[in-house]
């Protein structure tokens, strides 16, 4: 019996000692904003190469959004009429970037994650 048990212990303990003491080489990081207005607006450093844009807007038309910095931009359009929809931008230098969003009619939200 005892050497089922730790059969089955061993290597979980392994593992959680493993994740404990090894560096952390990933660092989750974010914002996010709610605007009342159609056009929303916010800065902030990205300390990843590969990014998630997160957005949404109301109202029937147009809608764009543009994540700027570092003498780069990723951006669409899509419809103001769609769910809220997430994209992802990689190969990007990390540094302070401008986040937009604007629709055809206000609450808007945008929001950005690594």
């Amino acid at each position: 019996m005892r050497e089922k048990l730790l059969r089955g212990v061993l290597p979980a303990v392994v593992a959680v000692s493993a994740f404990v003491l090894m560096p952390q080489v990933a660092h989750a990081g974010g914002k996010y904003a709610d605007c009342s207005t159609a056009a929303c607006e916010f800065g902030l450093t990205i300390e990843a190469t590969t990014f998630h844009v997160d957005a949404d807007v109301h109202g029937s038309g147009t809608a764009t959004w543009s994540v700027s910095g570092q003498g780069r931009t990723c951006a669409t359009t899509f419809r103001g009429e769609d769910p809220a929809r997430s994209w992802t931008c990689a190969n990007y230098p990390t540094g302070h970037y401008t986040v937009r969003v604007s629709g055809p009619q206000g609450p808007s939200n945008i929001g950005i994650r690594w």
